[in-house]
């Protein structure tokens, strides 16, 4: 039995974390510079880093099966949670009637119908060299902007963060290896400080809607020759910080790398928490006190609990099609 890479469950862990960290950080933002600041340097790579590294592992969509094995895995869970979460909000935001939209995706759910959107993309990207696919999906990004589809099907966010999934495709484990070397990494960590420090100071004010990838370049409020050029821009930043944090990594074995491998269930589920905190007198409580470093401890207290054994087993029917098997190790 092949041995398992805990660099990747790792390097999901820590990404997973950010994300949490990041959602539960956005009602302050507006509030707080240093928080925004750190929160726009967060949303310069977490998302490019997840999705470069499922590019990485779709290299098999070649084989037979794949595709349907994608579409169980990810378009159930989206129709199944699409319809919780519209529940969900119908009681939490007191709405007067339940609307439930099966093309826009409730919030974090974009992923799932991208990363499907992604995997199919490989058909025709996949097959094509990496000279040719590169350039090809790094346009398919800029025009991106140009629509108007925004969060409908996810459309924007597909086209815009499928050049990093595509470049994981065509990425060899030779290639992050390198990264592991010291002073790679000593120039890693150094990259990763001065980009918090060039957005804080230097760009406090950069609307962190530029990093979500679905806004058109209309919509922010520039004209697509503008739009092309700051997204390159934020394309070259994020890729720069992408590869310092992958750098960063350590590849051994730890208490918390099982997490990495569950970071399914974690990214679906914690928004239950979160929208439900986000409704209480919490976040006044967080400014009053500023304990906003208390919100990285909540983050790692979610993680630790979704990720657990007890809600693994008990949400694993759902996501998986299966019964659960109350002896295995979820992995």
């Amino acid at each position: 039995m092949k041995e398992r890479d805990y660099y990747f469950d790792n390097a999901k862990c820590a990404l997973m974390l950010l994300v949490v960290f990041g959602h539960f950080l956005r009602p302050y933002i507006d509030g707080v510079l240093w928080v925004h600041s750190l929160y726009t340097w967060i949303f310069f790579f977490h998302m490019p880093a997840f999705i470069f590294i499922s590019g990485y592992f779709a290299k098999r969509f070649h084989e037979q099966g794949y595709l349907p094995k994608i579409m169980k895995k990810l378009l159930f869970p989206y129709l199944l949670f699409q319809f919780l979460y519209s529940i969900y909000y119908f009681f939490l935001y007191d709405q007067s009637s339940l609307e439930l939209d099966l093309l826009t995706p409730h919030w974090s759910l974009w992923f799932l119908l991208s990363l499907f959107s992604w995997n199919v993309l490989l058909l025709w990207f996949g097959r094509l060299p990496k000279w040719a696919a590169l350039p090809a999906a790094l346009l398919l990004g800029l025009a991106g902007g140009m629509m108007e589809a925004e969060k409908w099907l996810s459309l924007s966010r597909t086209l815009t963060f499928f050049p990093f999934f595509l470049l994981g495709f065509f990425t060899q484990k030779s290639l992050i290896e390198r990264l592991f070397a010291v002073p790679v990494r000593l120039v890693s960590l150094a990259v990763l400080v001065g980009m918090f420090l060039l957005i804080h100071f230097g760009f406090p004010d950069l609307p962190q809607d530029w990093l979500y990838g679905s806004k058109s370049y209309d919509t922010l409020g520039v004209s697509e020759p503008t739009g092309i050029m700051n997204r390159l821009v934020i394309y070259a930043a994020s890729l720069v910080m992408m590869f310092s944090f992958l750098a960063l990594i350590p590849s051994r074995r730890f208490s918390f790398s099982v997490l990495g491998a569950r970071t399914f269930y974690i990214y679906i589920l914690h928004g239950f928490i979160l929208k439900y905190l986000h409704e209480t007198p919490f976040p006044d409580f967080i400014m009053d006190v500023h304990g906003y470093p208390l919100l990285l401890g909540l983050s790692i207290a979610v993680m630790l609990i979704l990720g657990s054994q007890p809600v693994i087993r008990l949400v694993r029917p759902l996501l998986e099609w299966r019964l659960p098997k109350w002896r295995q190790t979820a992995s």
